[in-house]
This record gives structure tokens, C-alpha cells and sequence, in this order.
């Protein structure tokens, strides 16, 4: 069982692993970071796909281990880099630059899941936005037309734009590629894959891991999904119980 961040490099493994164990059956489901973190506390998933930005630290994911109270639950795995940043409309009629233009008029703003990594990853960028202007968090976010409209994954945040029913929204270029819109970079994000540690000796699990290791992924990868980048060093335990 997957839970956790929606992403379609995932979409990719499972794909790969169909193609080498054809009777191998994931269950994928699409809830956010923070759902991922949850599921494998509660033990309702054995793979979680995290990429939660620590605002204090700068790091990603491995503060939420401890946060979460998973210090002697749950290993984690690297996996690879995504490009985040605004997906606009093609050739970007409305001029849309970055965070300061959200408080424009003739701006609408999709926003994704409260929970998910992008979100955290927006409201981060928000509260700096904020104090730069001298205003509350919540005071800064009233003033944004569309920060309550919230979308659960990437590829909603591309299809309202594609449709018009928003300007703007933040996703990974993967998506905006796929839908040939507009893609201004934000940050480079790691997605990583947090196990727990009853799973980690699962076969499944183990072949879920050598495909997200294998050369065959990495040039897919770059084959089909533009602004993912595989991690130099992929596979890598980033952190595991003392």
C-alpha cells in the first residue's frame, strides 16, 4: 500500500514493476505528505511519498520523522529531485511573475491541499512574503482571490488552468509540460520515500526500492517526465532507528 504525495513518477514505478512482476498489485492513494506521515504512523501503509519542507531547518522530510513520533517506525529512503513553480496559462497572457503578483485583481489563485508538501511549501513562501510587507499571515492570504479553492493534486491544479476556472497555481513542471502551459521554477523539492519498518522486508517493498534504483527508471524518467531528476544518490537511507 502507497499513501502519501501525488506524483507521477510513482505512477511510473508501479508501472515498471507491473512489467517485471506481473501479478504485483499496488494500492495507490493520493493524500499529501502529511497523510503519508499519518499513514505510516497508524500503520495503514507500508510506502509513503513525503516532500514536507521544514520552515526552521530548510531540510526536507527528516525533521517530520521525529515531529510525527516516528523515530522507531519508519526508514527513509531518497529518491529524486522535482521542480515546483507556477503553472500558468500558454505564453502567460496575464504577465504573472511570482508570489507578489497573487495579490493582483486580475489574478485567481488555485490552491493546493492543506497537508501536502506544496502547500506547506506556498504558505512558507507566503509568510515571507507577508513580513516583507508588513502584514499578517491570514491578512496577506485575504487578499489572494482563490487561496480557499483548494485542489488535491497536481494534475487538478494544471487542468484548472488549462480550463480557465484559475490564472495560476503551484505545481511540478512534470504536469505543466504534459499539459503544455507555462512553468515559472520555484524550488527544487527531494521526494522521498518513507517505509515503515515492518514493511522493509516485504518483497513487494524490495521490489518497489531496486526499480526506483535501477538504471531502467532513470532513463524513463528522462525519457517521459521533465522536471524530475533522479537523485545521484537514489536508494540511500537518509535516516533509520538507532
Amino acid at each position: 500500500v502507497f499513501i502519501g504525495s501525488h506524483c507521477l513518477g510513482i505512477d511510473l514505478i508501479y508501472k515498471l514493476m507491473r512489467k517485471h512482476w506481473p501479478n504485483i498489485n499496488m494500492r495507490i492513494l493520493n493524500v499529501g505528505s502529511t497523510g503519508g506521515f499519518m499513514a505510516i504512523k497508524r500503520g495503514e501503509a507500508d510506502i509513503a511519498g513525503v516532500h514536507l519542507l521544514d520552515e526552521r531547518t530548510g531540510t526536507y522530510n527528516i525533521p517530520f520523522i521525529e515531529k510525527f513520533g516516528l523515530k522507531d517506525k519508519a526508514v527513509l529512503i531518497r529518491g529524486y529531485t522535482r521542480e515546483q513553480g507556477f503553472i500558468v496559462a500558454k505564453g502567460n497572457p496575464k504577465g504573472f511573475q511570482g508570489f507578489s503578483d497573487l495579490l493582483r485583481e486580475d489574478i485567481r489563485f488555485i490552491n493546493r491541499n492543506k497537508g501536502s508538501g506544496t502547500r506547506t511549501l506556498i504558505d512558507i513562501k507566503l509568510r515571507k512574503l507577508a513580513r516583507k510587507l508588513g502584514l499578517g499571515f491570514e491578512e496577506l492570504t485575504s487578499k489572494i482571490k482563490g487561496y480557499d479553492v483548494e485542489a488535491k493534486t497536481h494534475s487538478a491544479i494544471a487542468s484548472a488552468v488549462l480550463h480557465g476556472r484559475a490564472d495560476v497555481g503551484l505545481g511540478i513542471r512534470t504536469v505543466a509540460e504534459m499539459f503544455k502551459l507555462n512553468f515559472i521554477p520555484v524550488a527544487n523539492e527531494n521526494y522521498d520515500f518513507l517505509i515503515s519498518v515492518d514493511s522493509i522486508g516485504k518483497e513487494s517493498v524490495q521490489n518497489f526500492l531496486s526499480i526506483l534504483k535501477s538504471e531502467e527508471f532513470k532513463e524513463e524518467v528522462e525519457k517521459r517526465l521533465k522536471g524530475i531528476k533522479v537523485a545521484d544518490n537514489v536508494g540511500k537511507i537518509l535516516y533509520k532507528p538507532k
